[in-house]
């Protein structure tokens, strides 16, 4: 398994499964929009999104699967990051569920409607709607930013786009493009605690849905099937769920 240098990515463009599991963020490796690695032995592809999700296509026999394995999953891997794998195909999810050392888990995914309708009303008066700056890239915390998908704010704002909600100075709800492709975008998004249940993070992806029909892509959804406020909120703002994957990392 030979880690590819990125000029070599856009060969590895035919290997990606075109499915509804995630294929956004392979897609924005291949095609520069964002950072990750590539590795390969010919027959089978991983693909390593700076994010930390991680796809397989292609053969995956159990050597390639082994590999894998001992250099991101098992007990002696040392990642410069987190290692998340989505799995759609059964042998490849009893490959990895029989194995020491992983955490199984499942995501769901979801898509938007051909045409774009809003569902948000005004925001309350001392809350601000504001496209994210350098400054509010690198002032957002939380578990799911622009630097969760964005190494730093020059790239984010060279290739990247969000939104956010400030009360004051501080940042309130954030919504963002977590990953890019030329035909899609998928949404992150987060709304901190103290500010849930007033309909903002339903007013912030709005923006960010509403981006996404400018640009003409579509806007895709995805989050932890445990995740239920998350699955509601997408639901809420018209997407609809189209398939679901397990996942593996490294316990």
């Amino acid at each position: 398994m030979d880690k590819l240098a990125p000029t070599s990515y856009k060969t590895m463009i035919p290997y990606i499964d075109k499915t509804t599991c995630g294929v956004v963020y392979p897609l924005s490796i291949v095609e520069s929009t964002q950072r990750g690695e590539v590795y390969t032995d010919g027959n089978s592809a991983l693909f390593w999104h700076y994010s930390g999700f991680a796809f397989l296509y292609g053969v995956c026999d159990d050597n390639f699967l082994n590999r894998v394995y001992e250099n991101f999953l098992s007990a002696d891997s040392i990642t410069p990051r987190r290692f998340i794998l989505f799995v759609t195909h059964e042998p490849v999810k009893r490959f990895f569920g029989s194995k020491d050392n992983v955490v199984s888990g499942k995501r769901y995914f979801f898509e938007y409607p051909n045409s774009y309708s809003s569902r948000s009303g005004a925001l309350p008066a001392n809350l601000e709607m504001r496209e994210i700056n350098g400054e509010l890239f690198d002032k957002t915390e939380g578990t799911v930013t622009p630097r969760f998908s964005w190494a730093n704010s020059s790239e984010f704002l060279d290739k990247g786009k969000g939104y956010c909600i400030t009360d004051g100075k501080r940042t309130v709800a954030w919504a963002f493009a977590a990953a890019i492709s030329t035909g899609e975008i998928d949404i992150g998004i987060e709304t901190r605690e103290g500010y849930r249940h007033l309909g903002l993070g339903t007013a912030v992806a709005e923006q960010m849905i509403k981006y996404c029909f400018e640009q003409h892509k579509r806007p895709v959804w995805a989050c932890n099937a445990s995740n239920a406020m998350s699955q509601r909120l997408a639901e809420k703002l018209g997407f609809q769920k189209v398939s679901e994957c397990n996942t593996f990392k490294k316990r």
